[in-house]
Formats: C-alpha cells, structure tokens, sequence
C-alpha cells in the first residue's frame, strides 16, 4: 500500500481527542478518538494483508513480525516505567491490581481484565496506570483471529468473502447494539461488541475505490461530512452517551468516509498538513506514555489538577512520545534493533516472561505493603471497609427479594425499610446492629444510583434508568402489603439535585410522600453524609507518608453547608407533617469545625462520599430513636 499522509493526520485527530479528554480538557465525548483508530487499524492491516495474499507471500510469521515491532518494544519500555514508578508512588492494593494489568497485558488480555475490573466500587478507573492498553489488547485479540479467518475465506470465490465478514459485522454491531444496554462494560471493553469497527476498516481496504464512482464535488463533500461526523461526536457525546452502540456508528463511518475519499476532498488534505502527519506518525507512542503521566500525578494529589497541569502534562507526554517513537519504535520498525525474524521473536519471548514474572511477583507478594507504614496501609484500607455492596434487581424488588438484616427469619414481620442507593447500602452495618439489638427484622430495597422517589426516572449510567419507576412502585407495594411501620430514606442527594433538578426532585418527594402514609409507614429521611473533595483513605494514608495531621482532614461544616444547600432546602420544604429529617453532618462534627474522615484508627469513609461500617456506626445515636 502507499503510503496515505492523510491517514497519519487522522490518527493524530483521534490522538488528540484521546488526550483532550483524558486531560479534562473540554472534549467530553473524545474517547470517540478509539473508535477512529480502529477504523484506521482494520483499514491498514487488512490492505497489508491482502497485498501480501495477492503477491503470494502471505506468512503468519512475517504478518505477527510486523505486529511484534511495531507494538512491543515502546509498551514494554512504558510498563517497565510504570511498574518502577508504581513501587514508590502506589498502596499495596493499587501496586497489586497494576502487577495483575501487566500479566493481562502479556497475556493480551487487558480488556478483559479491566472489564472484570470495573464496576461501581471500584477503583476510579483515573487511577488505573495501564487501563489505556485494553484498545491494544482489543487490536491484538482481532488479529491473532484474523489473518486466519482471511485466509480460510480467499479460498473460497471472492464474491463470498465481502458478504460473509459484512455478515460477522452486523451481528457484532447488534451485540454492541443490545449489551451497550444490558451490560454496558461489556460492550464498551470487549472484542465481540468491538470487531464491527475493525471490520468496517477491513471491508473498506477490500473495496478500496468504493467511493471512486463520486464525482469531484461529490467526494468533497462525502469528505467533510465524515469530519464533520467524526468532529460532532468528539463535541456533543460526554461519559453518559451510552456507547458503543448505534452512537459509535458516528464517528466509525466519519473515519470510513475520510479514508474513503482520501485527497480527493478537502478533509484529506487539511489532514495533509504536516503538523498533524507528524503528530500521526508519534501518534502510537504519545499514546502509550500520556496515561500514566496524567494519572501518577493525580494519585496523590489532594485537589484536582489545575488545567496548566494538565496541559503541561500533555506537553511532556508529548515529548515522551517523539523520544519513544525516534528511538525505541523506528530502531525496531527499521531493524536497527533486533533485525532479524529469530531476533524479535526472541526479544518478544524474553520481554513477556520477564514482564510476567514481575506481575506475577507484584500480585503474589499482595503489592508488597512492607513498603508502606502499617498506620498508612491501616488507613488505606479503609477503602473495603463496607459490610453490604449488594444491589436489588427489578425481578427482586417484585418478588419482595430485599436484602435481610437484623438476623431473623425471612418469614417474620418486617419492622424497618431502609430505601435508596449505594449511600443507602453504606449505613447498613448500624441498621444491622439495632435490629438485632431490638430483635427485630429489617429489609433493604438498595440500588446503584437510584434514588428512593416514585414517578421519577434517572440517568446514572449504574441506574435502573427506566425501570426506576417499575422497582418504587414493587418498593412502595411490599411496604403496603407487608405493613413495615418504620422506613428509612436515603440517597447521594446532591448528585441526584444535580442530575434531576431539584423541582423535579421535589415533585417526586411528595408524590411519595403521599404513597408511605397511604401505606401507613412513618419515615424518616436521612440527608446526605458530608461529601468531600479527596479520597478518604487515601487522603489519610498520604497524611501519615507525607507528616500531614489527620485531625485537620476534613470538610469545614461551613463547606458542607453551602454544597447542601439545596438539598437541605428541598428536603426541609418537603418535611413538616410527612416525615423526620435526620442530619447526620452534626454527628462527623469535631471540635475544630470539620466534618471528621477518621476516628481511633479507622477511615470513616470508603472513598470521598460512601461512609465506611465505622463510619455508619458512628451514626448510632442519630438513628437509635427510629428503633423505640
């Protein structure tokens, strides 16, 4: 294939949308920027592999060659460096899971590994030093298969060969389609919801001149819509677009269009310009380095990174990248560096077990915490400080299946309902305890993000979303039915304030409000937990490394005040003669003025908002009086 200086200016417009919103930089659907380079990849390798298949020279062994000294040598020098790093900056769980990401990368699982990795209480994925290489292993995994598969298939007539894998894209395009609302981390990590976008490449490097019938104006403007495609889904998606799925067919056949009509549009040569081709060419190794530079820096951090920080991050990232690619990527590309097929093989095979062995030993050896003083871990691990991370489905809910507590028999009255979402989940440890103090049998109607309102539908992305409205009522039903005289509410106000509004909150309060007195409960409503702007075991562990003073963590009442305000508003209007409304800042309070985050030794939160089992314990004197 000739060489396209085009595709290189696409490359670096997926780059930098990659990095822009790694960096928070105000591109919130840039993670779109992947998508495109998938296109790209399908597009190229496949057009490698048919030239090779026409001229009668295919080999497995020259095809993974290739892949070897274009991927290999700059990931295994940004592991390395990552791992290195990681002995001096990371907790012994965090230091764990990065050993684990390393025997996954080797392994070229690394999508599958953070897929298994992700989840509401995780660890915040920002946080994740080689999270960016499940794209790599997403590639790798697809071209292991296939070259194999292409060859199978040029046997047969070539006018089968086009509709059969257009066949495989369909039905991995409707996968994506259908997890993208089922299971969502699914779809978005793993190669059968993602091959689609590779394939769409594929299929274009079989039908090269497949735009070649547009006519000049034409094929200008097939050009620009597919920037504009790919341009209109870097500016308008965010994190709640839910994607992959139909969204990304947006950006893939953007990118379809751009490589399709090449320079024959205006798009193809502005992506001609030689900054951008340059940028292209680095595009790989800037890629790989500019992950770990944004999150190191942050892991300690106790406020957000300021923009300069971010964009000086960037510009060393970018540095980085060019170093990597002018020495570490071109020597092996060119065969300066291991220039034989004997040779790569070999580097690939001692550079893979001794990148297993180390993640191996890293994992084996629990992340090494005697590298951490015993009160920094202690703190640290305030972090798995929860007795109940357990969600209620749907089916669940109208089935009266709610989590038990107090210890007693399913079968016996129910005399406390605690509703709401994962800050519900959190303050169960103290239900627990005082239901078996009291002897009585308490239940739980708990989901991820989904607040404890009838007629109200959210968006959180670990919501019921539209089935929210089907679980309140399954909710308010077992309440009526069962008689439960006592239910507790509580939820993430603010983030529900701020997803929702809060008239449309308000509205929902009161309409349920009117269904529990209908159903003769009385109910108490708890207001959120203080929210704090870091980590809390964390923020305390980097107390202890760094000579901080614990006693002085912690949000000034003031602060939470003012940040609840309309949370405290809303819930207070809603009060008088339908329920009590707890506050439980005033229990946190210390005689400094702060909301504490720890208390003889133990993290009273779980990360910035969730409140630990010490912590919801410390909450016994507010909520022993539901209980008389």
């Amino acid at each position: 294939m000739s060489y396209r200086p085009d595709i290189d200016g696409l490359r670096a417009l997926a780059v930098l949308s990659v990095l822009l919103f790694h960096a928070g930089l105000g591109v919130q659907g840039g993670y779109v920027g992947v998508d495109v380079f998938f296109v790209i990849s399908g597009y190229l390798i496949t057009g490698l592999i048919l030239k090779d298949l026409e001229a009668g020279k295919f080999s497995l062994l020259h095809f993974w060659e290739r892949r070897i000294r274009r991927i290999m040598p700059p990931l295994v020098v940004v592991v390395l460096v990552t791992l290195a790093t990681g002995w001096w900056l990371l907790l012994a769980e965090d230091y764990k899971e990065l050993g684990q990401s390393v025997v996954a990368q080797v392994l070229l699982l690394s999508n599958v590994f953070f897929w298994r990795e992700s989840g509401y209480f995780e660890q915040n994925s920002d946080l994740k030093p080689l999270l960016h290489t499940w794209s790599l292993a997403v590639e790798e995994q697809f071209y292991v298969f296939f070259p194999m598969v292409l060859l199978v298939l040029m046997r047969a007539p070539r006018r089968v060969v086009w509709p059969v894998l257009a066949a495989v894209l369909l039905a991995s395009f409707g996968l994506g389609v259908r997890w993208s609302h089922s299971r969502p981390e699914a779809a978005f990590y793993l190669l059968p919801t993602r091959a689609w976008e590779l394939l769409l490449g594929a299929l274009l490097a079989m039908a090269p001149d497949a735009l070649s019938f547009c006519r000049r104006w034409l094929a200008e403007l097939v050009g620009i819509s597919g920037l504009a495609m790919i341009l209109w889904a870097v500016i308008t998606y965010d994190t709640q677009t839910r994607f992959p799925g139909v969204a990304a067919l947006v950006p893939c056949m953007g990118a379809v269009l751009v490589i399709g009509c090449g320079t024959r549009s205006l798009a193809g040569r502005i992506l001609t310009w030689p900054l951008l081709v340059g940028l292209g060419l680095v595009s790989y190794s800037l890629y790989l380095w500019h992950w770990p530079l944004l999150v190191f820096p942050k892991y300690w951090a106790s406020m957000p990174l300021t923009v300069l920080q971010r964009m000086l991050l960037l510009a060393f990232s970018g540095l980085l990248g060019f170093l990597s690619w002018r020495f570490v990527e071109q020597p092996f590309r060119k065969r300066v560096v291991c220039g034989t097929r004997r040779s790569i093989y070999g580097f690939a095979v001692t550079c893979s077990a001794s990148l297993m062995l180390l993640g191996l030993g890293v994992h084996r050896a629990q992340g090494i915490p005697s590298r951490i003083p015993a009160a920094a871990q202690g703190y640290a691990d305030g972090r798995f400080d929860s007795l109940y991370r357990k969600e209620v489905s749907l089916d669940q809910a109208r089935r009266g299946e709610f989590i038990n507590l107090g210890g007693q028999q399913a079968g016996t009255s129910v005399s406390v309902l605690v509703w709401g979402d994962s800050h519900a989940m959190a303050l169960l440890p103290v239900i627990d305890d005082l239901c078996r103090e009291k002897g009585m049998r308490g239940v739980a109607a708990v989901h991820y993000q989904t607040p404890p309102l009838v007629n109200y539908e959210c968006r959180g992305s670990y919501s019921l979303k539209e089935n929210t409205p089907a679980f309140s009522s399954a909710v308010v039903d077992f309440i009526r039915d069962k008689k439960v005289p006592r239910v507790i509410l509580t939820a993430a106000w603010n983030y529900h304030f701020e997803e929702g509004g809060g008239p449309r909150i308000q509205q929902a309060l009161q309409e349920t409000m009117v269904q529990l007195k209908a159903a003769g409960a009385r109910v108490w409503v708890m207001e959120d937990v203080p929210n704090h702007t870091f980590d809390v075991p964390r923020g305390l562990a980097s107390a202890v490394l760094f000579g901080g003073n614990v006693a002085s963590l912690g949000l000034p009442l003031e602060a939470h005040r003012s940040a609840s305000a309309v949370q405290h508003e809303v819930l207070q209007a809603v009060a008088p003669q339908n329920y009590t409304l707890l506050d439980p800042a005033v229990v946190f309070l210390n005689s400094e003025g702060l909301c504490r985050v720890a208390s003889d030794g133990n993290a009273l939160y779980t990360d910035n908002s969730h409140i630990s089992a010490h912590g919801a314990r410390l909450l016994r004197p507010l909520l022993a009086p539901v209980f008389e």
